[in-house]
């Protein structure tokens, strides 16, 4: 195992010495209270410069509060993103989402979260716009298109998020209206970007369909009805996209489960992955790779890591530049020595000198662990993608 979570040694051995980069030289081995008292150093000697050094102070604030919400030391968080705020942009933006994201794990309703932060905006001058960007995160439409409504913007990403989130607050004719005005836009202004120009024609597309339940016309290549299926998938349009890829039999099968998987119906995908017959039969499919690591994720979310860790090993095998693949089968290896040694941990037969090398072995694994997951191998879904199969559910969201 110990090839699969080799890395590049350090150039500089020696960690730094200016406190917001050795907070981040802590945090990144898993010295979480080291990392604490390091970003708290720096904030503090930001805020003491003449002028104050606002973007240092802001982003050992920002660390500060995240790290104090992974060790579930919420009222230090909060009072973090709360100072950050004061520094104004673009850093008021990443307090509001860290913000809104701590509220929600610890409970707090949608409209909780709107009211307590809409009191802490530093108004007038950062634009209410930006909490409707926070909000969305966390998938608390209604809350964050009545922040895009009461404030103006200009700018076409914002459209798009406010778009999003009529869309997803089953407010289709609104979003309708809004997604004509930026599709002429879109076709007056040559510097639109290119994704955002298909964002707005595929969702056209898609709240057309749905308004006029009929589909206008279906598109003829296989290219551009899984473009059409993927953007549905990330609007929550199940049937729809269900529907677009029907005709492709199997392959169009494993291409649904992928989207949904990405898009958090993770439950969803598990049960349609259980569905499918032997998988021999995609292996020339473009969508295989991603469909064996979709599988293969699953099951070690599940706890089942020596399943997991053989189509983990194929995967890599098979696909040597896959990565992701490599670090998830180490994550498998370690999480099963952990079990193993926990389960011997337990046992009150064991002596006190075993207890101390079981205790020590079970500490160095962790810390490989922590290696493993500082790659980021693992599929991230935003808290909004979260809520849609299990929006009670908040214990799942990863850091």
């Amino acid at each position: 195992m110990r090839y699969l979570i080799n890395r590049e040694p350090e150039s500089n051995a020696e960690p730094p010495k200016q406190a917001y980069e050795l907070g981040k030289w802590h945090k990144n081995r898993g010295h979480y209270e080291e990392a604490l008292s390091c970003f708290k150093q720096a904030a503090m000697a930001a805020s003491y410069k003449a002028p104050t050094d606002m973007e240092r102070l802001a982003l050992s604030l920002i660390e500060y509060g995240r790290l104090s919400a992974k060790l579930n030391k919420n009222t230090e968080a909060a009072e973090a993103f709360k100072q950050a705020l004061v520094c104004g942009m673009p850093y008021a933006a990443e307090a509001l989402k860290e913000w809104a994201l701590l509220m929600y794990q610890a409970g707090s309703s949608d409209q909780e979260i709107y009211s307590r932060l809409l009191s802490e905006m530093p108004s007038p001058s950062i634009n209410l716009s930006i909490l409707g960007h926070a909000l969305k995160v966390i998938g608390a439409y209604t809350e964050a298109s009545l922040c895009f409504q009461m404030t103006p913007y200009t700018d076409t990403p914002t459209g798009i998020a406010h778009a999003h989130c009529l869309i997803n607050d089953g407010r289709l004719e609104e979003a309708m209206n809004l997604l004509v005005r930026l599709n002429h836009k879109s076709i007056s202004a040559d510097w639109i970007q290119d994704s955002h120009s298909d964002w707005i024609s595929l969702t056209m597309f898609l709240c057309k369909w749905r308004l006029n339940g009929s589909l206008p016309y279906l598109p003829a290549s296989d290219d551009d009805r899984y473009k059409l299926a993927k953007a549905a998938a990330s609007l929550g349009m199940i049937t729809e996209a269900d529907f677009l890829v029907s005709t492709e039999g199997a392959i169009g099968e494993c291409a649904l489960i992928c989207m949904l998987y990405i898009e958090g119906y993770t439950t969803l995908a598990g049960t349609r992955i259980s569905r499918l017959p032997d998988q021999t039969f995609i292996q020339s499919h473009p969508y295989q790779s991603l469909l064996q690591f979709v599988t293969a994720e699953r099951l070690y979310d599940l706890g089942d890591f020596e399943k997991a860790s053989v189509l983990f090993k194929n995967l890599r095998l098979s696909c040597p530049e896959h990565t992701s693949a490599k670090f998830g089968e180490a994550a498998c290896y370690l999480q099963s020595a952990l079990l193993s040694l926990s389960s011997r941990f337990s046992k009150k037969s064991s002596s006190d000198g075993t207890e101390r090398k079981i205790f020590k072995y079970m500490h160095s694994i962790n810390a490989a662990l922590h290696i493993v997951e500082n790659t980021n191998w693992h599929t991230y879904w935003t808290p909004a993608q979260l809520r849609r199969e299990n929006p009670a559910d908040r214990s799942k969201m990863l850091n």
